[in-house]
This record gives structure tokens, sequence and C-alpha cells, in this order.
């Protein structure tokens, strides 16, 4: 997958990336290094046959010391940002190193009688060289082995079979090592290119987090607000009719009605303030056991202009669907519904709402007993009439087209 690609992209990346500067934090110390073996180097020179040939081997090694300085510079100005460019003069600067070594090599192969220990010191100074290197894979695969290539050639030329073969052997064991000690650093730079990423993310899903407990704090603020202004008108007017001394007027019961609309609009809830009016009046039977959501659902169908008859238990809503002429039946109790559905001749077929919650199990028990259409609480006057019209398109027969009066 793309995704997969760019991941194991970025983590290679950033793998490199880490190989390179914890190369570069060992930099001043291989110029340490090499400062504090100088010293030896030029003692032993000093007793070489070639000592005339010394001078140009120490200029060699003097312009390979300060271009290596020059790296260690470079490297703390923002230029070192581009990683390509650094991976190119970190790998220049480290074949400095190593060209440098391999003029000392040929210094020491004439050397005479201190020939074997000016080379075992370059040998020296090429594994403290494949050290330093051991960070970062690009440049031990290519430095390191420019480094050791100029002491073992040395060794090799004329043949010494001997310390040729212990110069090998001493120069591939360091090599192993590197490799190895490089295969290590690599998981450890790979984990924490995955630590950090992980962190990167968590500290991503906190600042979502916070933004989210922000955006709920707001929306909990204007819900309790809006809710409270709407309750409130409410209950002075339910209070004003509780009390008995003046009916309320029209324009309060308007004011409550909107009020109320507003609540059902914000919970998503809307058998507008004004719905669309029927095409005619129908005779509706109602079974409710609930006072307050019977007198809601009432409330919906005569706004709607539906005469509503009205029964708590589900035997007389049987008995009464047996004796009226009704257009349609709401109802939230399966049995009862069935009970409606076993009826024979026209007043089985006639068309029914279920009243239900937000449970599916309710929808497919109401479906299941025979209900055409389902009206989800909240009850409110759309959705009422939206039920309705759905029940009577759905009806098994027809419904009664005669008018109520």
């Amino acid at each position: 997958m793309p995704s997969d690609k760019a991941a194991e992209a970025a983590l290679a990346a950033s793998v490199g990336e880490q190989g390179m500067k914890a190369q570069a934090a060992l930099l001043p110390y291989a110029l340490l290094a090499f400062g504090v073996s100088l010293p030896v180097f030029v003692w032993v020179a000093g007793h070489a046959a070639n000592a005339q040939w010394m001078g140009a081997a120490f200029a060699t090694f003097a312009v390979g010391w300060g271009s290596f300085y020059g790296v260690v510079n470079w490297l703390k100005t923002e230029a070192a940002t581009d990683l390509r460019m650094r991976a190119r003069v970190q790998i220049m600067g480290g074949l400095v190193w190593a060209l440098a070594i391999a003029g000392l090599a040929a210094f020491a192969h004439y050397a005479g009688p201190v020939r074997e220990t000016l080379l075992l010191l370059i040998l020296g100074a090429a594994m403290v060289c494949v050290i330093f290197t051991a960070t970062w894979l690009p440049s031990l695969l290519i430095v390191a082995p420019v480094a050791v290539a100029g002491p073992l050639i040395a060794f090799a030329i004329p043949a010494d079979a001997p310390m040729a073969r212990v110069a090998l052997g001493a120069a591939a064991l360091g090599l192993a090592l590197a490799l190895g000690v490089n295969r290590i650093l690599r998981r450890q730079y790979a984990l924490i290119a995955e630590r950090e990423r992980l962190l990167a993310e968590r500290a991503e899903q906190a600042e979502a987090a916070r933004r989210f407990a922000r955006v709920k704090s707001d929306l909990v603020d204007s819900l309790s607000e809006e809710l409270r202004d709407g309750l409130t008108g409410v209950s002075h007017v339910l209070a004003t009719a509780a009390r008995g001394r003046a009916a309320p007027t029209r324009q309060q019961v308007g004011v409550a009605l909107d009020a109320v609309n507003e609540l059902l609009a914000i919970v998503g809830a809307a058998p507008v303030a004004e719905a669309e009016q029927p095409t005619r009046r129908l005779r509706i039977l109602t079974v409710e056991p609930d006072p307050l959501a019977a007198a809601t659902l009432r409330a919906s169908l005569e706004q709607l202009g539906h005469q509503v008859v009205h029964t708590t238990q589900s035997a007389r809503a049987v008995e009464l669907a047996r004796i009226c002429d009704l257009d349609l039946a709401v109802c939230g109790d399966p049995a009862a519904i069935a009970g409606l559905r076993d009826l024979p001749g026209a007043a089985g077929a006639t068309p029914i709402v279920a009243v239900i919650g937000s449970d599916a199990d309710e929808a497919v028990a109401a479906l299941a007993s025979g209900a055409d259409a389902l009206l989800r609480r909240p009850i409110a006057t759309t959705t009422t009439a939206r039920a309705i019209g759905d029940a009577l398109a759905a009806s098994r027969g027809v419904a009664n087209d005669r008018q109520v009066a």
C-alpha cells in the first residue's frame, strides 16, 4: 500500500538522519584521537630511513586534518540541515581522512627499519576511522574500506605473509565488529524513530481531544441556554393554565408552541410550528396508557385536523375498532397491533401506525405484528403527519373515504 511505503521511506530517512547526527557528534573526538596519536607517529617517523619524505607526508596529513576541521565546523551551520548535502559532506570528509592515511602508508612503506611499526600505527589510525564511521552505514561502507586499503596494500608489497595476514585479519575483524555495532545502532534508531512518531501522534490526539472538549463545552453551554429558555416559556404557560385564574391567551400558547418546537429541533425531532394540513379529516384510534404521551399524541393529531378516539387498554382498542368506523389506528403495543389485524373484514385492514422508541427490536416487533408505518418518540407534528401518510400509502386495505364531520 502507498501509505506503508511512505511510512517505510520516512523510517529509513529518520534512521539515516540519526546515523549522521551520531557520527557528527563523534567527529570532534576523531580530531582529538588523531591529535593524540600524532606525536607518537612523529617520534617513530624520526627514525625512518626516508626522513626527507616525512615533511611531504605530514603536509598531506595537515591538509587532511584542516579539511576535516572545516567539515566539523560546517556541520554546525544552517546549511547542514539539508540532509543530502550533509551526507555528501560527511562522506567527503571521511574520504579526506582515508586518503591522508593512504599517503602516510606510502611514506611508511619506504621507512626502512621502522616500516612495520609505522604501518601498524597507520593501520591503528585506519581502525579508528572505522570506529568513527560505524554509526552511519553509508560512511561505513564507503570510507572504512578506503581507510584500511592503504595500510593493507603496503603490508602486502613486498610480500610479507605473516604480518600481512595479521593486518588483514585485524582489519576484517574491525570491519565485522563495526558492521555489528552499526546493525545494533540502526535498530536503536528505528526504535527512536517509532517512539518519536508515537509521541507526535499522541500530541496530535491530545490536541484533537482538547479541541473537541472546547467545542463540546461551547455546545453544551449553547444547548443549556436554549433548553433553559424554551422550558421556561413552556412552564410559564402551563403554570398559568394550572392555577385556573385565567386561561392562557392565544399569543401565550403560540409562544409556548414555538418554544416546544425549538426544543424538539434541538434534539432533532422536528398518528416546524406549522405542519402541512391533511386533505381530509380522519377518525384515528390511539392506544397509549401513559397520560403525558397520550396528551402529546392527541395534540399532534388534533393540530393536523384529525378526530381522536382514545383508550388506554389494548383489549378496549380491539373492541372500538370492531364497532367504530375508523380510518387509522396509532398504537405502541405489538399485542394490540396483532389484535387489530386479527379483526375480520375491513376492520382488520385498518392502517396502523406503531409508536416506538429508538430500539431496533421495537421496530422489528411492530412490523412483524402488522404495523404499516413507524412513528418514533419523541412525537412531533411533522413526524406524525409523515407516519400517517406512510401508513395510508402502505395500507393493506383501502382507507375509509367517508368524510368525518
